[in-house]
């Protein structure tokens, strides 16, 4: 299975995603193409901690988006005003379908690539 990573270092978008709240994740580069079309395994990250399997969800396209459509969709990115993540344009994958699941560690054979996805 595919499965994208998601930081909680700052705020909890990992478990946002899992519970239908953030629709849009953002990614500064086009990190997540690879996983456009499937279903996939939200894992959470963080700087203190194991990474966690959390949930799944579907990401069903990707488009990099300017400044007027990230104000406009706040709510479905979740990006607070002001944030480091709070850019002129980023890309959005736009997510459907999210389910949480009883959390458990990511396997230690997962197949990394990069900071931004695996397979397991």
């Amino acid at each position: 299975m595919k499965a994208m990573f998601v930081n909680e270092n700052e705020y909890p978008y990992a478990q946002e995603i899992a519970l239908r709240l953030k629709t849009i994740e953002t990614r500064g580069k086009n990190m997540l193409s690879a996983l456009v079309g499937e279903r996939v395994a939200i894992v959470m990250t963080c700087s203190n901690c194991y990474p966690m399997v959390i949930g799944h969800v579907d990401i069903v396209s990707a488009e990099k988006k300017d400044r007027v459509f990230l104000d406009h969709n706040r709510s479905k990115t979740r990006i607070p005003k002001g944030s480091k993540y709070d850019t002129e344009s980023r890309w959005c994958y736009f997510l459907e379908n999210a389910a949480p699941c009883r959390p458990f560690p990511l396997p230690s054979s997962a197949v990394r690539h990069g900071r931004s996805w695996c397979e397991f």
